[in-house]
């Protein structure tokens, strides 16, 4: 399963990302289905997607079959509508359906098909700056790639796709049914949004009887409330984040500046009172009915609440207007120290509740490990103006264990896309990325766009 292996989600952003897509949105070429109504605007494609990994090695926790899968299929029908029935209101439709072929799976099974619904909104605007949007919304914050720490609704929003690059995931996920009101002014811009509770938060892996679930629970499992402040000040951009959820509340600050003409450094940082990770997870698991009632926290923690702080700080680098090069830190204060990993290895027979506490922290989309670096790289015109590279890693200080992956894409038209995504985990067996079921993962896409 990918609710394991995906990486973390993020890219940079600026006040003109506090405006609603419907409104900023430059207009595409148009399309058949475009050219009749300038007011409606579709954009929709066909993608199938072959994965195949290495045979499973040997590990010190064994871990679940789930996560042994030699081979999946997707294939998918992904659209975005966009309709202005009047100046002051536009509607917004994103989604995608997934059929499933995969290892060990039949495929008549609820988890053959799946239907991401990832955002279904209306915005208005009664006054020039000013935005009224209600719906399933996806907000974005935070100006880091690897790591958010402001990225306050990141949680419980991955799907399914082939890239574990974040960009792409943040890019691609589900949104959060909520109300959200925006005004963007002379270098001051604020937003605030509230998401109800429409339902009880889900496991970490639900099925639905057919295979189609909007997730209400994962995204409005608890009322959740942001207010965001952006400004200009000595070239920082800076966002002042408030942040309030049922028995956990945060606040948080980002800022950017470049430096000269082809660097921009940038740094996040998010703290409130708060358990560690291992205690976050065994309260869910409880929560939620897979773990049972007794069971301890693992790795052993006192379960205390205490202010802790994410922080992710970096620098992107233009190289020759084609090259773009990102490094980062990342510091989770709540996640594994030395002596948790150590725990985590040395204790085989609570596999199962120790492998959840690391599919715990990706539902969240937060590092496991409390230190690790981040380097990305993406070369859009690679060798021809049709061919693109683009690669990252992760990189555990703990125990040097990586996360990577390579992809390719070569854009053989404006109608069709090919790619390729090679992720590997490198380390010792007793460490974090080593411990993974496969060492490596191959994925071929082929895209057709209409």
């Amino acid at each position: 399963m990918w609710w394991l292996l995906a990486a973390l989600a993020a890219t940079p952003t600026d006040d003109i990302d506090l405006m609603p897509k419907a409104v900023t949105a430059a207009a595409p070429a148009a399309t058949e289905a475009e050219k009749g109504d300038a007011s409606f605007r579709a954009r929709w494609f066909v993608e199938d997607a072959l994965n195949a990994s290495t045979q499973p090695r040997d590990v010190p926790v064994p871990y679940p079959p789930t996560l042994a899968l030699r081979w999946q299929n997707r294939a998918s029908l992904d659209s975005r509508l966009s309709w202005r029935p009047a100046q002051p209101i536009a509607l917004t439709l994103s989604g995608r359906l997934n059929v499933f072929a995969q290892d060990g799976m039949s495929f008549v099974s609820p988890d053959t098909i799946r239907l991401d619904l990832r955002e279904a909104y209306a915005t208005w605007q009664p006054l020039r700056d000013f935005y009224i949007e209600a719906g399933r919304i996806n907000v974005r914050e935070g100006v880091a790639l690897g790591f958010n720490p402001t990225d306050f609704f990141k949680t419980r929003t991955l799907v399914d796709q082939s890239s574990l690059d974040p960009s792409v995931i943040r890019q691609n996920r589900l949104g959060a049914v909520m109300v959200r009101a925006q005004a963007i002014g002379a270098g001051v811009s604020v937003s605030a949004a509230v998401a109800p509770k429409l339902a009880n938060p889900p496991p970490l892996t639900e099925n639905d009887p057919i295979g189609v679930d909007p997730h209400l629970g994962a995204m409005n499992g608890s009322w959740r409330a942001e207010v965001v402040l952006g400004f200009e000040v000595a070239d920082l951009s800076p966002h002042l984040l408030g942040y309030l959820e049922e028995g956990r509340s945060k606040i948080g600050l980002d800022a950017s500046r470049p430096i000269g003409g082809a660097v921009v450094a940038y740094a996040e940082w998010a703290g409130g009172p708060e358990k560690s990770l291992a205690a976050r997870a065994a309260d869910f698991g409880k929560q939620t009915g897979t773990l049972p009632q007794n069971a301890p926290i693992v790795p052993a923690d006192s379960g205390a609440t205490a202010f802790r702080n994410d922080i992710a700080a970096g620098f992107s680098w233009a190289i020759a207007a084609t090259l773009t090069l990102n490094a980062e830190y990342h510091f989770h204060q709540g996640g594994f120290t030395p002596a948790d990993w150590s725990y985590w290895f040395s204790h085989p027979g609570a596999a199962n509740q120790l492998w959840y506490v690391r599919g715990y922290a990706n539902d969240q989309q937060e590092p496991v490990s409390q230190h690790q670096l981040f380097a990305r790289v993406a070369w859009p015109r690679f060798l021809s103006p049709d061919f693109e590279v683009d690669g990252f890693a992760f990189v555990g200080l703990s125990d040097g264990s990586v996360l990577s992956q390579l992809s390719f894409s070569d854009y053989l038209s404006r109608d069709w896309t090919l790619a390729a995504f090679i992720s590997s985990n490198f380390g010792a067996p007793r460490s974090e990325r080593g411990s993974f079921p496969h060492a490596a993962t191959l994925i071929l896409q082929i895209t057709r766009y209409f």
